[in-house]
């Protein structure tokens, strides 16, 4: 039996009884005898004197719990004693009507999918009793709708559920401030964690934490906290490594660092991370009333890593730009815009410059890569061990896939950075500048064909067709490369370390777009 399995027991027994639950003083001796301590051990963790436990309220608590139970129970038998009770814990819970403020929580009336995903969490909340979990994943993939969901299914196994977001960054002190009085049914509003932490244990409580990348430290390794948010951490590992009956459900684009450090497989502190619903999406995408096969409607969730966001906002522009047909949007291959954009630059914008780095890497590969070849073509040269943090990072920002040691990025992720990249390089060869043209090669010497086919379509033609349209006429695009010679042109266009783009290429798509003559 565990802690919070006899704690519910024994506080069914004495609300049953005598109407009230156990203090946060009895709290402290039932849980130093159920681990065995000693009365100076309980002391020390409780922050009580040895002499008013062991001489005043512990006589009187055994007592409490002896008329309470219908057996004579001291410190050294009480383990023993409730371990013969089998009924389950539902058995123990008090008969309260449970209290609920859904907050910000959104309107879930129509759901789709996550089956597998809802079976996982409820068995982590309700079977396996963890209690702290994150659920993680990329920005609009739908975290905050499957934990609503999850919550509405979910309520009555608990006493009172609060749904908070931490959007708009409130301090530790507001956000307790809510919390306690309302787990404590307004018997407490000491906005401090030791007393929400009691509120937990006495109670059986969902207490769901939205948007926790807001105070979330960017342009920085994931997972740690702006400096004024420190303490957010210091409660999480709180109440994740003390015992209570509780769940706390946190819901993130970043894992955070106290969550990677105290998550086990089977312990109580947990966390999943969240990739896209293929039934949701076709759900979503034929409630939008969009025409096209069922490939079709395939490949678009694909491309958008069938993220609930993304699709709505294309399905949007589908309709208005392209008669509702999937076929003529695919065909356009234009498939970061507008709001999606939006979204990736919030996340980008939030990476360390060698997480941006990395990113840039990934896009220019274009296939699963592994640590030594990311190694190799960063410039300048960077530690193995910088680079490890900072894959570690972008995987838990949700940016970036791992498999068997390689990494790559989703579709529309490595879309958005390669598209990034070409802009980089069009404003530094605009300018005359060479420092972010000489750290990416848009095409690599040594690397598949039909990897290199893919630089050149994807990256390379791209970015000479953006340098021709950004003159009024060719004759000044060739005065400003003028200055510079061909074999500079393309050391910094293609990089020293690339292929030899004249010699492989016969100059021919540097003579269709007239940037030099030969």
């Amino acid at each position: 039996m565990e802690f919070e399995q006899a704690l519910a027991i024994v506080n069914h027994a004495t609300n049953s009884k005598f109407a009230r639950y156990l203090t946060e003083v009895e709290v402290a001796l039932f849980s130093g005898a159920w681990n065995n301590f000693t009365y100076d051990r309980i002391a020390e963790l409780s922050g009580y004197s040895i002499n008013y436990l062991q001489r005043d309220i512990g006589p009187k608590f055994w007592q409490l719990l002896s008329d309470a139970l219908g057996h004579k129970i001291n410190k050294t038998n009480i383990r023993g004693i409730l371990t013969q009770f089998h009924p389950t814990i539902s058995d123990y819970q008090p008969q309260i009507q449970n209290s609920i403020d859904w907050g910000e929580a959104g309107d879930v009336s129509s759901f789709y999918g996550r089956v597998e995903e809802i079976e996982t969490l409820t068995q982590w909340i309700i079977s396996d009793r963890c209690r702290l979990i994150a659920l993680v994943g990329m920005g609009g993939i739908g975290k905050s709708a499957l934990a609503a969901k999850l919550s509405w299914l979910l309520q009555d196994k608990f006493e009172l559920i609060i749904w908070r977001s931490l959007r708009h960054a409130p301090t530790l002190n507001t956000l307790l401030s809510e919390l306690v009085p309302f787990v404590s049914r307004q018997q407490d509003t000491q906005a401090k964690p030791e007393r929400l932490l009691y509120w937990l244990r006495t109670h059986r409580c969902l207490v769901i934490l939205d948007n926790q990348e807001a105070i979330l430290q960017a342009g920085d390794c994931a997972g740690y906290y702006q400096p004024d948010f420190a303490n957010y951490g210091d409660l999480f590992r709180l109440l994740g490594e003390s015992n209570h009956q509780s769940c706390i459900l946190l819901i993130s684009r970043e894992k955070s660092a106290e969550v990677a450090m105290l998550e086990d497989e089977h312990g109580a502190v947990r966390s999943l991370s969240l990739r896209g619903s293929w039934e949701a999406s076709l759900a979503l995408i034929n409630s939008k009333g969009l025409v096209g096969t069922f490939a079709e409607k395939r490949r678009l969730s694909a491309f958008y890593s069938c993220s609930p966001l993304a699709l709505k906002m294309v399905t949007a522009s589908i309709q208005s730009l392209f008669d509702g047909e999937i076929a003529a949007f695919l065909q356009a291959d234009t498939r970061v815009f507008n709001g999606i954009r939006r979204l990736l630059d919030q996340q980008f914008e939030r990476l360390s410059a060698v997480e941006q780095t990395v990113m840039f890497c990934l896009a220019i590969h274009r296939e699963w890569t592994a640590i030594a070849e990311l190694q190799a073509d960063i410039v300048p040269a960077i530690s193995r061990a910088s680079l490890l943090e900072s894959l570690e990072s972008l995987t838990w920002r949700n940016l970036i896939e791992q498999r068997a040691g390689k990494y790559m990025q989703q579709p529309v992720v490595m879309e958005y950075v390669t598209d990034c990249l070409i802009r980089h390089h069009l404003t530094e060869l605009l300018a005359m500048q060479s420092s972010f043209l000489n750290g990416y090669a848009l095409i690599k010497k040594t690397i598949l064909n039909f990897i290199r086919d893919s630089q050149t379509r994807l990256l390379l033609q791209p970015f000479m067709e953006q340098l021709k349209n950004s003159f009024s006429n060719l004759e000044m695009l060739e005065q400003r490369l003028a200055t510079s010679s061909c074999l500079d042109f393309r050391d910094e266009l293609i990089g020293e370390r690339s292929l030899n783009f004249h010699s492989q290429f016969n100059c021919r798509m540097c003579q269709q777009a007239k940037l030099c003559k030969h």
